[in-house]
């Protein structure tokens, strides 16, 4: 009830708030684990509780305000389109600090976003006020760096947000191709391929393969690569999966997810939407709706370059597939231990062979699609299916059921 009376002023809403908060807790109990900070449990389930409360229109004359654009960025005349800019900005603030260590994050949106004292917080997660400075100091450094880096001040006193690097707009242009990206990354995709022929190409190819991608049973998994080999010789994976989930398993989650502010069991049997992968683990990965989410590594085996992972941190859980799309970036050097190889033939000088394979462990529905130029002819298929020509890029592929068992391969011969 301290928690909610500190930002809500009507007395009878505080007692309704603290009753619905309680009520959460006991539906959820069994996701608490006994480690004697209760408080602190029962802390994240009322800030849950209190940012849906400030969502409401209902009690938009009650509600007080956490956080204040002016500390960012100079004033500015309201007009809609500036409100709008306004918004981006915060949830960048936001999504930034949600990259810190947990204890740092905590320190820092306790602090500053939810304006309790360094003692309140200390008390609330059971540890000192020593170590509460220290997270808040060192968290906020890296939010200040993080901004910097990613030129946000600037970007919005020149309200020029459509910058974008090289890595930056790679992870964006699968999104941006089926249409899953908000407004923002929209017109920073748009801005950068204006700029950047080969990325312009692979968005029109890309816009013209996604409709032609086949998929398994709402029931079964299903998993495809679309892979580029780029002018530099890198490589880029476009690497999705669809998990079946039940809409009764698709409620449970969210509910946990909501007390967790989005965050999934850590690396145990709870552990949600698990694989496997060789080689380095993803620059970018994005929900059924665009939304970013974050992974983490648990297991790690150097000897054979082998990692498994797990979704630490989304959105919600979608049903009846949850998607996890992924974007993987090798330069060179990491390819040569990568899946494809693709040579020059010694039967000819403009012959080129392609190899590939690969196996998943489990049942699925799996497809591979590599993209081959323009200028590809007399592409000949030894294995696989064949090839989906989208104009900048000629796909060969490979698409079919596997079992734990099996795995399956695309061997061709092209000209260039």
């Amino acid at each position: 009830m301290s928690i909610v009376n500190k930002y809500v002023r009507n007395p009878e809403i505080v007692k309704d708030l603290t009753q619905e908060i309680f009520i959460r807790a006991f539906l959820n109990y069994d996701y608490y684990t006994e480690t004697g900070k209760i408080r602190a449990w029962l802390a994240v389930i009322a800030n849950n509780k209190l940012k849906n409360y400030y969502r409401n229109e209902k009690y938009r004359n009650e509600r007080v305000q956490f956080l204040s654009l002016d500390d960012f960025i100079p004033s500015q005349e309201k007009t809609p389109e500036n409100i709008i800019e306004q918004k981006d900005f915060t949830e960048q603030i936001v999504r930034i600090i949600n990259t810190l260590p947990q204890k740092q994050r905590d320190a820092v949106f306790y602090s500053v976003i939810y304006d309790y004292s360094e003692k309140e917080i200390a008390n609330m997660q059971n540890i000192s006020v020593g170590s509460v400075k220290s997270a808040k100091h060192y968290g906020l450094e890296k939010v200040k760096k993080l901004i910097t880096e990613n030129n946000l001040i600037n970007r919005k006193v020149k309200n020029n947000m459509n910058q974008l690097n090289k890595e930056e707009a790679y992870a964006l242009l699968y999104q941006y191709a089926k249409g899953q990206i908000s407004s923002e990354d929209k017109a920073a995709v748009e801005e950068y391929i204006k700029t950047d022929e080969e990325s312009a190409n692979i968005v029109s190819a890309l816009k013209q393969l996604y409709p032609k991608i086949t998929y398994s049973q709402d029931d079964e998994v299903t998993h495809y690569i679309i892979e580029f080999v780029l002018d530099s010789g890198d490589n880029l994976w476009y690497c999705n999966m669809g998990y079946p989930v039940s809409e009764y398993e698709c409620k449970k989650r969210n509910a946990y997810l909501e007390i967790h502010d989005g965050i999934t069991p850590a690396k145990n049997e709870k552990s949600w939407f698990i694989w496997g992968f060789d080689g380095r683990t993803s620059i970018a990965r994005y929900d059924n709706e665009g939304n970013k989410t974050e992974h983490e590594v648990f297991f790690r085996d150097e000897e054979n370059d082998y990692s498994i992972a797990y979704l630490s941190k989304i959105k919600k859980v979608y049903s009846p597939v949850h998607w996890d799309y992924s974007v993987d970036y090798f330069d060179e050097e990491e390819i040569l231990n990568r899946m494809t190889t693709i040579e020059k033939s010694k039967a000819a000088p403009s012959l080129y062979e392609l190899r590939t394979r690969n196996s998943y462990g489990c049942n699925v529905k799996a497809a591979v699609y590599i993209a081959l130029p323009e200028q590809a002819t007399n592409i000949r298929m030894a294995r696989g299916n064949g090839v989906i020509d989208c104009g900048k890029y000629k796909f060969v592929y490979v698409d079919r059921y596997l079992t734990a068992e099996e795995s399956m391969s695309i061997e061709c011969t092209f000209n260039i």
